[in-house]
Parts: C-alpha cells; sequence; structure tokens
C-alpha cells in the first residue's frame, strides 16, 4: 500500500483528510503533519519518524506538501532526497487527494503523482457568466 502524508499550516492537512474521508469513507494509511509553531528541526524529525517508520505493508510514500517553497515544502524535500520509495508533491487540493486514494493500489509510484498533478490541474478552473 502507498502512504501519503498531507503536511501543511494549521488544520488544513486534517480538514482536507476529514474531507475526504466524507467522500470517500476509508483514508486508511493517511496522515496529516501540521507545521504550525514547529520549528524546522521539529518538522524534519516528525517528518522523517513518518516515513523512516518499519511498516511491512507500506511500498511508498507520497508527501504532499500545500505549497511549494514553504516551509513544510523545503523540509519534505530535504527528507526526501535520496528515497527511492517516497515522493514530494506541491499544490494540494481536494482533487489531488482524491485521486491519491482512489489510484494508490492501481499505478506504480510515479504514474500516480503524475496522474494526481494531471487531476489536482484539471480542478482548478474558473466560470464566468459576463465573459
Amino acid at each position: 500500500m502507498k502512504y501519503g502524508v498531507v503536511i501543511a499550516h494549521g488544520p488544513l492537512g486534517a480538514a482536507f483528510i476529514e474531507a475526504a474521508a466524507s467522500i470517500m469513507g476509508k483514508t486508511e494509511g493517511l496522515f496529516p503533519l501540521s507545521v504550525t509553531d514547529m520549528s524546522i528541526q521539529e518538522i524534519e524529525a516528525r517528518l522523517r519518524a513518518i516515513v523512516n517508520e518499519p511498516c511491512e505493508n507500506v511500498d511508498a510514500i507520497i508527501i504532499m506538501a500545500c505549497l511549494r517553497g514553504g516551509s513544510s515544502w523545503n523540509v519534505s524535500a530535504a527528507v526526501t532526497k535520496g528515497l527511492d520509495r517516497v515522493r514530494l508533491v506541491s499544490g494540494l487540493n481536494l482533487a489531488m487527494l482524491l485521486t491519491f486514494l482512489l489510484k494508490r493500489e492501481m499505478l506504480s509510484l510515479d504514474d500516480l503523482v503524475d496522474e494526481m498533478k494531471k487531476e489536482a490541474a484539471k480542478g482548478i478552473t474558473s466560470l464566468d457568466f459576463n465573459r
């Protein structure tokens, strides 16, 4: 199974997981990590603990960060460096998270990341009836 970590500021990660659970039901293997009021060292230690936790049924881990370039992203990038079974994706939105949950068992790690990015981007639209 592929695990997911939703790393974000405040309660955003937990709220995304809660929203996904209300749509999908189960969110096994999905963990929120709030970086609010944490030092860079604390964020790194908590994320490394999640990523390095020995679990027999974990094939890979995808870290979903809310914002590229923020502390969540920067620490995640450092933690994932050199780890073949861990990927980092930014721009967290509900479409990305639902794609992760729906397709994590069907796709390879890299194909899943590609699909998550594609679905996240498709979810960004604008509707203006005045044009």
